[in-house]
């Protein structure tokens, strides 16, 4: 039985590898003596490999893409950044609108403040964000 082989520079094949992997694994890299097809991937400091098998071609590390927030999310609670900013920049808070009419600074963060990226926030980070103190 043959194994499927992700090909880095297929979007249908990234797009499902990033479907299986955790939410939380935002990068992949090739370990530095794996074949062209081996691949391990980083978690919390700990290393796992020969989970899959990636075409690299030239690339020693992809990342996940960033799925960004739709009308589907609006009143949901959601991360917002702009590229570049400081880290005061980034707040966590309930989407309420999508401006359409322009193209930078579309996500609205409480009725009033626009940004330039916006996400959903994940199963984990909604988790993290809700703990007691008795949980820790």
């Amino acid at each position: 039985m043959t194994q499927r082989i992700f090909d880095v520079e297929n979007e249908k094949d990234m797009a499902d590898l990033w479907d299986i992997l955790p939410d939380e694994i935002e990068k992949i890299k090739k370990a530095e003596k794996s074949i062209h097809l081996d691949i391990v991937y980083v978690k919390d400091g700990g290393l796992f490999s020969s989970l899959f098998k990636i075409n690299w071609h030239d690339k020693t590390e992809i990342t996940r893409p960033i799925q960004e927030a739709t009308e589907a999310d609006i009143g949901k609670l959601c991360y917002f950044w702009d590229i570049g900013e400081e880290d005061y920049y980034k707040q966590i808070g309930l989407l309420t609108a999508i401006r359409t009419d322009r193209s930078t600074y579309k996500y609205v963060l409480a009725k009033s403040v626009c940004f330039e990226h916006c996400r959903r926030l994940t199963k984990q980070e909604l988790r993290n964000l809700f703990k007691t103190e008795n949980e820790e």
